[in-house]
């Protein structure tokens, strides 16, 4: 005995709707995205750039090579946070289209975080040279870096299985923004002067972190250093059997 199905009927005017984005095949896997919209890996691009903007900042607030509280020193460091922190958050929303949700989170936040300081750096409000003059400035500096540090607390706690690069440059951001809060907020230049430091680890493991990307994704035109080395071991393998026939 057969069983009957019902088969439900289409109407006209619902063939002519497209299927929803997320219906698509490839939006839950990273891979199968990447075959239906090919765009590159943004986070090579957004690690340089954080790095980068992490190395100014951090060789200004930690007084590394350059004194601290100079407003044309604070200029020149603002003015590369903003270069960089557009950079940052443009591959914080390329990021997304890859449906690469740690990527696009870190750099989105932290991408508006440098901009809004080179910002208020580059409108002369010079934040750590008022630090001992103007209690507001400092309590509102404090503030700033106290809700980043927030932020950056469960960021580091969500990406602790990701992986062993992004989690130290999340620890190493978090424990500068733990010292920057607390040095500004209280107008003590030293812990100021540690979080730059710890800005500055932070930025190698962003350059790190570039390095690997680029290591991994890169596209060698001519040929990669594992091409070459195939080949010569393919040369010293023919030399061998050569001189062995001999």
């Amino acid at each position: 005995m057969t069983e009957e199905v019902a088969v439900p009927i289409s109407s006209p005017a619902a063939s002519h709707h497209r299927a929803p984005y997320h219906d698509h095949v490839g939006y839950e896997k990273g891979d199968e995205m990447l075959r239906f919209r090919p765009f590159a890996d943004p986070s090579g691009p957004g690690w340089a750039a954080l790095g980068v903007s992490l190395f100014t900042l951090s060789f200004y607030a930690g007084a590394i090579g350059l004194p601290f509280d100079d407003p044309n020193v604070a200029t020149l460091a603002s003015t590369s946070l903003i270069i960089g922190g557009l950079v940052v958050f443009i591959s914080g929303m390329w990021a997304f289209a890859t449906n690469d949700t740690v990527h696009a989170t870190i750099f989105t936040l932290y991408g508006s975080m440098f901009g809004a300081v080179g910002y208020l750096s580059i409108l002369g409000f010079n934040i750590y040279n008022t630090l001992d003059q103007d209690k507001t400035v400092s309590h509102a500096a404090g503030t700033f870096w106290l809700a980043w540090m927030l932020i950056t607390l469960v960021i580091l706690l969500g990406t602790v299985r990701h992986s062993l690069g992004t989690t130290a440059f999340m620890f190493m951001l978090f424990m500068s923004f733990i010292l920057l809060a607390g040095g500004t907020w209280t107008a003590r230049k030293p812990a100021v002067k540690a979080g730059g430091w710890f800005s500055f680890f932070a930025s190698l493991v962003s350059i790190y972190n570039t390095f690997v990307v680029m290591y991994k994704t890169g596209y060698h035109p001519l040929g990669g250093m594992s091409t070459v080395g195939q080949r010569l071991n393919i040369k010293s393998r023919k030399t061998e059997d050569s001189a062995a026939v001999a």
